[in-house]
């Protein structure tokens, strides 16, 4: 009995696979980044990755106490099909800025708080080639948004974990398309709504040195506004990615 479900339940996943791979890509969340400051001159470096077809990359730095911010870079890139058959290809990249407010460690030694306001100003691509076929679906898009973060550091600095809440707004803009007529549906979808809340949340574990730490984090993207099946967003989406965390003071604290 558990092996026929689990045999139902891979196939459902493989054929949701497949249908989503059909349709255009608009958006792909990006991690949330989560610096975790605790004094003026603490930087941050983080490159984390899904190890298939996601890979970010973001540097922060705290120049005054109180004061944090971070830039970030996303890319991403999925394909189906082969070379002899149509193949399909969504792709997106993303730059992501940030700045914000964390409590330093002289208020609190071990507890964290930051909140940034939250830009993400991001580009999306849709190709569909075969013999004689060469069809794209480009754009791009503007989130705008706050994302407090929660987190506990250990005393000797080996340990942290976090919860990271982004919540924004996001639009769609400035479309380029080949063939109206080839991405109808698509094109609907895209057009279905102004604009899409969002929710994005994160649980990070980060676990090495003093200064190098190792990362996962898990999420889950809600599309608050947003049907699968008619608008230009998943309703919901879940994201793993892992990675390494570098968290210097430049100021040789």
């Amino acid at each position: 009995m558990n092996k026929y479900f689990t045999t139902i339940g891979l196939t459902a996943i493989s054929a949701s696979l497949f249908l989503g791979s059909c349709k255009a890509r608009f958006y792909t969340p990006n991690r949330n980044p989560v610096p975790l400051y605790k004094n003026a001159g603490d930087a941050y470096f983080d490159l984390s990755s899904n190890l298939l077809n996601k890979a970010d990359f973001t540097a922060g730095f705290a120049p005054v106490k109180g004061l944090g911010t971070y830039i970030g870079y996303h890319g991403s890139t999925m394909s189906t099909g082969s070379d002899t058959a149509e193949k399909r290809i969504h792709s997106g990249e993303m730059l992501n800025l940030g700045l914000g407010y964390f409590v330093s460690e002289d208020i609190s030694s071990q507890f964290r708080f930051e909140i940034y306001g939250d830009l993400g100003l991001g580009r999306f691509y849709n190709k569909v080639s075969d013999v004689g076929l060469n069809q794209y679906f480009n754009g791009n898009y503007t989130r705008i948004g706050i994302m407090p973060n929660f987190g506990y550091t250990s005393s000797d600095n080996h340990f942290a974990f976090a919860y990271s809440v982004r919540m924004s707004s996001i639009r769609f803009a400035n479309e380029s398309i080949s063939s109206l007529s080839y991405w109808q549906d698509d094109y609907a979808r895209y057009k279905s709504k102004a604009s899409y809340g969002m929710v994005e949340q994160a649980m990070l574990f980060r676990v090495g040195s003093e200064k190098v730490k190792f990362q996962l984090q898990l999420a889950s993207y809600h599309g608050i506004n947003s049907d699968e099946v008619l608008n230009a967003i998943p309703r919901w989406n879940a994201s793993i990615m892992v990675g390494v965390v570098i968290t210097p003071n430049l100021y040789g604290r």
